[in-house]
């Protein structure tokens, strides 16, 4: 009796030590979301045809991930933060364009973020570095988003050392609904290089994360948004590149670096073997618009703020841990499926396991089953939407399949801009076609005017095809579809009928002088 009651509680032993193995397994896998601002479509050495700037984590974690090759993104910073957030098109949540500093609007409070829909589902989530979601309240700062802490800035774009723009903006939310009184002003990070700075402080919440919760980390560098600002010693290696380009290369160098600490510091924990990494421009590099500040987007045609590939086609790719249970099925290839940063909403969603119950509908899809299995694309188009205020509204424009559409213009000028260690190339540009459409409710644009490309075998928009009696069909069924989703939009900000515009009474604000100094402040609480 004495040795079955010993047999007994082997196999009791045994039987726990497996369930505990199970649930170990089944735990939700880590979100490593990196967003980098202004990055280039050539910068990165993954993605550059001639690489010239030493990238090697970001290159370690797309050669041992998946690239995403037809990956899209908005054309400028505040509409493509929100889209990642949301999961909606800037169409539905009324951020057309850079939110600007001191405007009253921002993404509605009554949107749902990635951060709400996660912790919904026990995680942990943390925000650092760029907001530019909205700011005249605190209701639509990041801990009143869903987030637990915020370590950043506000507004769009400042002095990398300074953190000022009008007022010093770099603040410490602590906690969740961190506001007026609890926000902290973090002057203590005057003349700290703020890609440093985040790249620290992201190391610091994950050393003090407790790993039996699951764990968000939203970062969103600064770099490599103008002003072209990066200590002398990430600079001096690439000198020979003269001008802008070795600043900037500097600058990404040291985004570079910084996001190898994040991931030692996550390795040492234990935390990298079950996270989903996720990496991405938030628009194409300001070649010519924008704030050029020394990217490339070679060999795409266009700027930040155009519907030109060369502003909406985003470096991006994914990582899984070998503890995440399912496997990229293209391990150190291209995805080629369309893919557009509405969808990482339901494909996080998806891949983590926890439904969103209080979102709005989703314009992204999932793609979980498409990029871990042999599942069919989830998507057949691309809403491109229309160009950043700040060269004008050109477009919408529309891809199905290979075929795109802009209505009326991409955006001036809609250049080719090669690396500085490459010759100029011949900007060519063509005559626009009226094909007898109305716009109905559309933008207005020259004479109902519309390009349409074969993306597929011109992906670098040198070549409108020429308007067929096939080629007319696909411009009308496209631009059929174009109308169907735009009679679906809200009104855009900021319009005081757009959701995120402030309650009226709230006006535009400006800094606010603290102890002598001009700091950013939410003005209408």
């Amino acid at each position: 009796q004495f040795l079955y009651f010993i047999e007994f509680c082997h196999k009791k032993m045994l039987s726990f030590s497996a369930a505990m193995l199970a649930v170990a397994a089944a735990a939700p896998p880590n979100v490593l979301f990196v967003v980098i601002d202004d990055l280039g479509f050539d910068d990165m050495g993954y993605r550059a045809l001639a690489p010239e700037i030493k990238t090697p984590t970001g290159d370690y974690y797309a050669k041992n991930g998946v690239i995403l090759d037809q990956y899209y993104v908005q054309p400028s910073c505040s509409p493509t933060r929100t889209t990642i957030l949301s999961g909606r098109y800037p169409l539905h949540t009324g951020i057309n364009n850079a939110l600007p500093r001191g405007d009253a609007y921002g993404l509605a409070p009554n949107e749902t973020t990635m951060a709400d829909m996660l912790k919904q589902g026990g995680y942990k989530t943390h925000a650092i570095g760029k907001w530019h979601a909205g700011m005249y309240s605190y209701r639509l700062t990041p801990t009143f988003r869903g987030f637990d802490s915020f370590v950043g800035f506000y507004n769009g774009g400042e002095d990398y050392y300074t953190h000022t723009a009008g007022g010093y903006d770099m603040r410490n939310d602590s906690t969740p609904q961190c506001g007026k009184g609890c926000s902290h002003v973090l002057k203590e990070a005057n003349g700290t290089y703020s890609t440093i700075l985040f790249s620290q402080e992201a190391v610091r919440v994950v050393e003090a994360h407790d790993t039996t919760d699951p764990f968000f980390l939203y970062l969103a560098y600064q770099a490599v948004h103008a002003p072209i600002e990066a200590p002398d010693s990430y600079v001096k290696p690439y000198e020979k590149l003269g001008g802008k380009r070795a600043i900037y290369a500097g600058m990404l160098a040291c985004m570079d670096e910084g996001l190898g600490n994040v991931t030692r510091a996550m390795e040492a924990k234990g935390m990298m073997d079950n996270t989903i990494f996720i990496f991405t421009a938030d628009n194409g590099g300001p070649t010519e618009t924008c704030a050029p500040q020394g990217s490339s987007n070679w060999p795409l045609r266009g700027s930040k703020c155009s519907i030109w590939e060369g502003g909406t086609r985003g470096s991006s790719f994914i990582w899984l841990g070998p503890k995440v249970p399912a496997k990229l099925n293209t391990i150190g290839g291209n995805y080629t499926n369309l893919m557009h940063a509405a969808d990482w909403m339901p494909t996080i969603s998806e891949a983590v396991g926890v439904d969103c119950k209080t979102c709005l509908a989703w314009d992204g899809v999932s793609q979980w089953k498409a990029l871990t299995s042999t599942a069919p694309p989830p998507r057949d188009h691309i809403y491109y939407g229309i160009t950043d205020a700040q060269v004008g509204v050109h477009g919408p424009a529309m891809r199905v399949g290979c075929k795109k559409l802009i209505l009326g213009d991409g955006g001036k000028p809609g250049g080719w801009h090669p690396p500085a260690t490459m010759n100029e190339v011949e900007e060519v540009f063509f005559d626009f076609v009226d094909v007898g459409l109305q716009n109905g409710p559309l933008p207005s644009n020259p004479n109902n005017t519309m390009l349409l490309f074969d993306i597929c075998v011109d992906p670098d928009e040198h070549n409108p095809l020429n308007h067929t009696t096939e080629n007319l069909k696909i411009i009308k069924e496209i631009n059929s579809r174009i109308v169907e989703m735009w009679n679906t939009g809200t009104p855009g900000c900021p319009n005081a009928a757009c959701e995120g515009h402030a309650p009226a009474g709230c006006k535009d604000g400006t800094p606010t002088e603290i102890d002598g100094v001009l700091v950013w402040e939410p003005w209408c609480e």
